[in-house]
């Protein structure tokens, strides 16, 4: 056998597929570093089995795949194919080649092939076990790896021994045969608890069994006599039962007919009520409407009030404006006539300057012909202006003079006016703050009659809410007395069947009944009455004590012996006694309960569950303190298996598994279902007839306060009923008083309007004339300063002229008067022109005064004819409000009077109700006790009926259909206790004892031939790994003997002499001895394998490799850089060496060194073309070699 090829598809480097050709010799790869040389020996180890990442150089099995480069996406699976050329059939397989595949992928899953067929890695590892191939065989070693043939202990260094010795098969069997021998010894020891604790119950066992059947056939009997017994008392009670139901309907019948005539009544007096309540609405309404036409009566004698002051003002006030046109009229007439007076004055003035001027003229001309210098005429020219300036500055002082005078007169009639203004705010403010203080009035009474109007409201629907309220509280009172009668019912139906203690066994019944009496001493009660349960316990407690609950507690063994001595004389049957001097409990220990309480679905401990007095602890701990309680039956079997099956379990569903691991369970009869719950439901009934009665007294007390809080509510609406009569009056007072105040209010508002304009006209004036004299006097300045310069400058013309003539100077003081006589004249006429501007402003304000004050006149003309119109429609409403008012008053006595007539009716035929209610509660009461003797009969019937189904999990029509009605019932009834005591003679009986017998034995023979087997199996897997052990001691000998002689040789002539040997460290323990390597090379002492130099302990490592190839050859060799650490002489050494074996084995040498190249039969070389990507380039020396040749 031997390596024929290799493929790669996405392993590590090798992205794409590529295929290494093998032959027989050396085969050596040769690359630089890095490019993937060693990805080859990994891809031959991965596909022999190698699990560990690390050994493959990497982090996780997936960064074995190609994970991409810059120019290339990473893959999505590694692979490696390894073919074996198998024509010796080496391996155990039919195939003369074999191809062995693996593929990772990125997902991490894994896939194995032998010949493309899926197999296991097992398989593989198998297929090459002892072969010297694998992935911990000596036949591939990696980088760093030669070395730790060396480094590693010495008993672990004797793995590649064993795999040489080809004992690693019988290790792996020899491991299988102690593991399956552990699980023997395990079973076997399982399965003998088991058949001990069998043997412990199959005797108990077998009795139960017996008696258990007995039981049955009684219980068979009792089944027959007990149903045909149950027909007959069901026939009977329901006959009862009937009869009663007869006469309960006939009392209904009854009942209805006077309910019939009661509601009749309550509806005849409902109606009345209605009409009683219509009335008193109708009663409100009129009421609303006879305030309403009283309030709107008062509205319009106030509203005729305010119309009268009204008109009574427009006539003062169209006096006033009448007189006021007056005077406005006066003014104006004589600002005319002085109007007309200015212009005749303007006129002349004009007049005689323009001939004052024509004068000047002809003087000037004169002048001109006298003298024509220059300084003469530029001295005229300055006098003429100097003349000029004068006139402007004298019509200057006019102007100031002027405004001063109309400022002075428009003030005067401002003061006035201020005066009349005054008077009118005075007015107005005390009109606002009367008016203030009436709308204050009437907004407080607004809000005490809205709020009188909302109290009304809330407490009518107050009324109507408790009428309503008081109805429900009846309604609710007959529905509590109703639900507590049927309470009382039920309760003394099971009152009586405690008394006569129900559902116990007859013995225990007529022990209890004497104890009761006297009759017998020390009787404590049965478990039952002593014990409580909660109620989602009952099943389990039931189902855990089973007939243990009628055992009867008693004082001690003496009064035990007389309570049976009392049976027996009587004959009264059988029961089982408690004493509680000779009871004692029994207990799970506190490891067992401490492993019980951290099982899923623990409850308790039964006696740990259950309320009972102290004295009762070690009955109560006898009974249920070794039982436990769990949820669920899957739960309960992981608790039993927890207490090696040595504890009963019980659900909540009464499900059971007992001690030894037997399950009992099913559908509930719940024989005894009433005896644990009885006193419970019986505080259960008095707890909810005793609630039911505070209920009743509680609704009948609030009745009570609701009937109370009507009459309060009632009276209450009376009086805010009268209490808003009066506010509503007052409020219509009020709102008269504030009518009038608004007409007020608006006449001296419009005069203190008029003022304002006034105002405003005459500030208006005042400042035009402070803007005429502020320009005037800016006027006047100015020309003061031109006066003053023109004065120089004809001081300066005078000094200028030098000669002047007597004729010119007279012309000049002529033409100067002249001039000065102009100016005058022309400042008088200004002065007229201003004085007939000014007059005609004031005529025309005068007249804009006139116009105004007439249609203010015309205004409160109109308004004095509205105000004669609004008067007479006035008075026609206020008669005919006065004639709504009383009619109105006439219908409300009327509906007063039909209002004291239904309530006298409603009172009559109250009291006639009152009568038929009495009958009605008669009946009622009769019905009470006819529904109670029903209910108990019903609760009989349904006790028998629940017995029947619980008991025999039949129904009534079945039951008589099967059995017959017994012709003598005493007589059955008296078979019937027979049975039971011979029943109650047996004690407790296990039913489940029959199939568990039959289980148990069955389980106990198949266990014992289990057992038998299991020795067998035991001595036989002894043999086997002592055969096992003999062959591995035998086969390592004789193989480690003859490498210990290959290594000495081989030694010796790899390092050129020195000496070496193998050292067996345990000789007579030779399965699990270390070895130890000892090595002198030539010219050294003999040291520590760790003193060797890097190189000595490499060559070291390889003789003792070519030492086991000597005595064990292996189809091929991976070597990868083995020789790295030796010197060329060495390397020669060792390439020879592999020469001498590549006969017998194929190496593939990983190699940088010359030396092993040269010996190789086919060099591959591995180059990266591609970044991270490898590629193979092969060459074959012989065919090189002979071509050289």
């Amino acid at each position: 056998m031997f390596l024929k090829r290799i493929e790669l598809a996405g392993f590590k480097s090798f992205a794409d597929k590529t295929e290494m050709e093998f032959v027989r010799g050396i085969t050596a790869v040769v690359g630089p570093n890095g490019s993937g040389k060693s990805n080859i020996s990994d891809g031959i180890r991965w596909v022999l089995g190698e699990q560990s990442a690390k050994s493959l150089r990497g982090g996780k099995m997936e960064d074995i795949i190609f994970a991409g480069s810059d120019a290339r996406k990473a893959v999505n699976y590694g692979e490696v194919s390894l073919t074996l050329d198998n024509t010796d059939h080496a391996l155990s397989l039919d195939f003369s080649e074999v191809t062995v595949t693996r593929r990772v992928h990125r997902s991490g899953d894994s896939e194995y092939y032998i010949n493309k067929q899926s197999c296991r890695l097992k398989d593989i590892t198998e297929l090459f076990m002892d072969t010297g191939i694998g992935k911990e065989a000596y036949s591939i070693i990696g980088q760093g790896r030669i070395e730790e043939i060396l480094s590693t202990r010495s008993e672990d260094r004797r793995g590649i021994f064993e795999e040489a010795s080809g004992i690693v098969k019988y290790k792996t069997r020899k491991r299988d045969a102690r593991k399956k021998l552990d699980d023997t010894e395990q079973n076997l020891l399982r399965i003998h608890d088991l058949v001990s604790e069998l043997e412990d119950q199959i005797g108990p066992l077998k009795e139960q069994s017996e008696k258990a059947l007995h039981y049955k056939e009684l219980r068979e009997q009792l089944k027959v006599k007990e149903i045909s017994l149950y027909v007959f008392q069901i026939e009977r009670i329901h006959e009862s039962w009937s009869e009663a139901n007869q006469k309960l309907d006939k009392l209904k019948e009854e009942q209805l007919a006077l309910s019939t005539i009661v509601s009749a009544h309550d509806a005849k007096l409902e109606k009345e009520r209605v009409a009683l309540k219509d009335v008193e609405e109708e009663l409100e309404r009129l009421q609303r409407n006879l305030l309403e036409y009283s309030e709107n009566f008062e509205k319009s004698e106030g509203q005729k009030e305010v119309l009268k002051e009204r008109f009574k003002n427009l006539e003062q006030n169209r006096l006033q404006l009448q007189q006021s046109i007056e005077a406005n009229e006066e003014v104006y007439h004589r600002r005319s006539q002085e109007l007309d007076a200015a212009k005749e004055k303007y006129e002349a003035a004009r007049k005689l300057l323009v001939e004052l001027r024509q004068e000047l003229s002809a003087e000037e001309a004169k002048l001109a012909g006298v003298t024509g210098g220059i300084s003469s005429a530029q001295e005229e020219r300055l006098k003429g202006s100097l003349l000029e300036v004068m006139n402007d500055m004298a019509q200057a002082r006019n102007d100031i003079r002027s405004a001063d005078q109309q400022k002075e007169a428009i003030e005067k009639r401002m003061a006035k006016a201020e005066e009349d203004g005054t008077k009118w705010n005075e007015a107005q403010a005390k009109l606002s703050s009367s008016r203030a203080e009436l709308e204050k009035s009437l907004k407080r009474l607004a809000k005490e009659i809205s709020d009188l109007r909302s109290s009304y409201i809330s407490e009518s629907e107050k009324v109507h809410s408790l009428q309503k309220l008081a109805e429900e509280g009846r309604e609710g009172i007959r529905k509590w007395e109703q639900k507590r009668e049927a309470l009382v019912s039920r309760r003394d139906t099971m009152k009586e069947m405690q008394d006569d203690y129900d559902g116990f066994a007859h013995g225990v019944k007529e022990v209890l009944k004497a104890s009761r009496k006297s009759v017998l001493q020390g009787v404590h009660g049965a478990v039952a009455e002593l014990i409580s349960v909660p109620q989602k316990l009952e099943i389990a407690v039931e189902t855990a004590l089973g007939a243990a609950m009628q055992h009867i507690v008693m004082e001690n063994e003496a009064v035990s012996r007389q309570a049976i001595s009392f049976l027996k004389q009587r004959q009264l049957g059988r029961a089982t006694f408690l004493p509680l001097d000779v009871i004692r409990p029994r207990q799970i220990s506190a490891m067992d309960k401490r492993n019980m309480e951290e099982a899923e679905g623990f409850i308790g401990i039964g006696a740990e569950l259950v309320g009972y007095d102290a004295r009762y602890s070690d009955i109560v701990g006898s009974l249920l303190g070794n039982v436990v309680f769990a949820d669920t039956l899957e739960h309960a079997n992981k608790m039993a298996a927890r207490g090696q099956y040595r504890f009963r379990v019980v659900t909540l569903e009464g499900d059971v598994v007992n001690a030894g691991g037997s399950m009992t369970g099913g559908s509930q009869h719940r024989k005894n279902s009433n005896l644990l719950g009885r006193g419970r439901q019986l505080e259960q009934l008095d707890t909810d007839i005793r609630q039911s009665e505070e209920m009743i007294a509680k609704l009948k007390e609030s009745l009570t306060d609701i009937q109370a809080q009507i009459r309060k509510a009632e009276e209450q609406l009376e009086q805010l009923r009268e209490l808003g009569d009066r506010k509503r009056s007052e409020e219509q007072g009020i709102a008269g008083d504030m009518k009038q105040l608004d007409h007020e209010y608006r006449h001296v508002t419009e005069q203190f309007e008029l003022y304002g304009q006034e105002k405003d006209h005459y500030l208006q004036e005042i400042e035009e004339q402070k803007q005429l004299r502020a320009v005037a006097e800016e006027k006047l300045v100015k020309l003061q300063d031109e006066e003053q310069t023109i004065h120089q400058a004809i001081q300066a013309a005078e000094f200028a002229r030098k000669a002047s003539e007597s004729a010119k100077e007279e012309l000049q003081s002529q033409l100067t008067d002249l001039k000065i006589r102009e100016g005058k004249l022309d400042q008088e006429t200004l002065s007229l022109q201003e004085q007939l501007d000014r007059l005609q402003e004031e005529c025309t304000s005068r007249g804009k005064e006139l116009e105004q004050s007439r249609r203010i006149l015309a205004s409160i003309e109109a308004d004095l004819k509205n105000n004669e119109r609004e008067s007479v429609r006035q008075t026609e409403d206020l008669n005919s409000y006065k004639l709504k008012k009383s009619q109105a008053s006439e219908q409300l006595e009327l509906k007063r009077a039909a209002r004291i007539s239904l309530s006298r009716i409603l009172e009559e035929g109250e009291n006639e109700t009152k009568e038929q209610r009495a009958a009605l509660r008669a009946v009622e009461e009769q019905l009470r006790q006819t529904e109670i003797q029903a209910n108990r009969l019903d609760v009989e019937l349904d006790n028998i009926l629940k017995k029947l189904s619980e008991d025999y999990e039949l129904s009534y029509e079945m039951a008589k259909l099967r059995y017959s009605v017994p012709e003598d019932a005493t007589m059955v009834q008296d078979e019937v206790k027979e049975l039971k005591k011979r029943i109650s003679a047996l004690g407790e009986v296990n039913l489940g004892a029959i199939e568990e017998y039959e289980r148990v034995s069955e389980r106990y023979e198949f266990l014992s031939e289990q057992k038998n087997d299991l020795v067998e199996a035991k001595a036989t897997l002894y043999q086997v790994i002592k055969e096992m052990d003999d062959e591995m001691s035998k086969r390592f000998k004789s193989t480690f003997d003859a490498i210990r002689r290959e290594f000495v040789i081989v030694f010796s002539k790899l390092f050129g002499g020195g000496r070496a040997d193998l050292v067996l460290l345990d000789p007579e323990n030779l399965l699990e001895t270390g070895i130890d390597i000892v090595a002198q090379p030539p010219g050294k002492k003999l040291q520590n394998l760790q003193l060797l130099s890097g190189g000595e302990r490499a060559l070291t490592a390889m003789a003792l490799l070519f030492a086991i190839l000597q005595v064990k050859p292996v189809p091929f060799c991976v070597l990868d850089e083995v020789e790295a650490a030796l010197d060329e002489a060495n390397v020669v050494r060792f390439a020879q060496y592999l020469r001498e074996f590549s006969e017998q084995t194929q190496f593939i040498v990983v190699t940088h060194r010359k030396g092993t190249m040269e010996e190789a039969d086919v060099l591959y070389g591995v180059t990266m073309e591609e970044g991270g990507v490898s590629k193979l380039v092969s060459v074959k020396l012989e065919d090189e070699e002979a071509e050289i040749a």
